[in-house]
């Protein structure tokens, strides 16, 4: 009879110490997560971002509209049925010199961000797309740490600059080699300008020279934009010194084209 009370207590005690082992584990986890919070941590980086990212903002349209500022920022196309498909109108709200222009600290505030935090956001195209010559043309494709991709498919399309939707254009195609480059032979036409579309494994990116022009590039035809192509948007509340950081990046798609968003956050 007292073996078998002995073993009852026993697997008492043991339930206990499990059941208090969880709770501090459980603890110490939600401690750290609210230190990550609170600090500026990865967590806290990666939400604002994906709120920036995967929401319109309100009011939805307000990128179309340079007169209106948001209630919300997110740059977040409202019509795309995918995630990070990005607003070109929006996106260009935060380069300076725009019509419209939001300034980063204003962007902190639409954000609900406390002035003591700071951010660096970069957003530009996920491959370098160089293009140099006059007819005769050599690409070059790198990624973002300046290294040559090879085997990317470029196709180049020779465009009047007085552009419309039913005229007829040449159009050639080649493969970068171990080098990154590749070369496209036009005639050469001085009223021409050059829309390169290239990609590798579903990555597409489109340039053009001269560059930022508005072109686009869908189902292998040439399309006028709006607006000029986005070379690079390079926004921030200030500059990280012997300040711990976290850092954040997502691929995402504006107008037709894939780029990179690096988010860095601090306080």
């Amino acid at each position: 009879m007292h073996v078998a009370y002995e073993y009852i207590l026993a697997g008492v005690m043991i339930l206990l110490i499990l059941m208090m082992t969880q709770i501090t584990i459980s603890a110490l986890i939600t401690r750290q997560l609210t230190y990550l919070e609170q600090s500026g941590g990865y967590k806290t980086a990666e939400k604002i971002l994906d709120a920036l990212l995967l929401s319109p903002g309100d009011p939805p349209d307000w990128g179309r509209n340079s007169s209106i500022e948001p209630n919300y920022i997110g740059l977040a196309d409202q019509n795309s049925l995918r995630a990070y498909v990005l607003d070109p109108y929006k996106v260009l709200r935060l380069q300076k010199g725009s019509a419209g222009y939001i300034s980063p600290a204003k962007a902190r505030r639409l954000l609900g961000l406390r002035d003591d935090y700071h951010f660096h956001l970069r957003i530009l195209p996920a491959l370098s797309v160089e293009i140099e010559g006059n007819g005769s043309f050599t690409i070059t494709v790198k990624n973002i740490k300046g290294l040559p991709v090879p085997n990317v498919n470029v196709t180049g399309y020779y465009v009047p600059k007085s552009f419309s939707p039913t005229v007829e254009y040449p159009i050639k195609s080649n493969i970068t080699g171990v080098d990154g480059s590749c070369t496209l032979v036009f005639q050469y036409q001085q009223d021409h300008v050059l829309v390169v579309c290239a990609s590798i494994f579903g990555v597409r990116v489109v340039s053009t020279e001269p560059p930022g022009l508005n072109f686009r590039v869908e189902g292998g035809r040439v399309f006028k934009s709006d607006i000029p192509m986005i070379t690079e948007i390079d926004y921030s509340t200030g500059s990280i010194v012997g300040l711990e950081k976290e850092d954040v990046s997502r691929y995402v798609e504006i107008d037709g084209s894939a780029y990179i968003v690096e988010f860095t956050l601090w306080k």
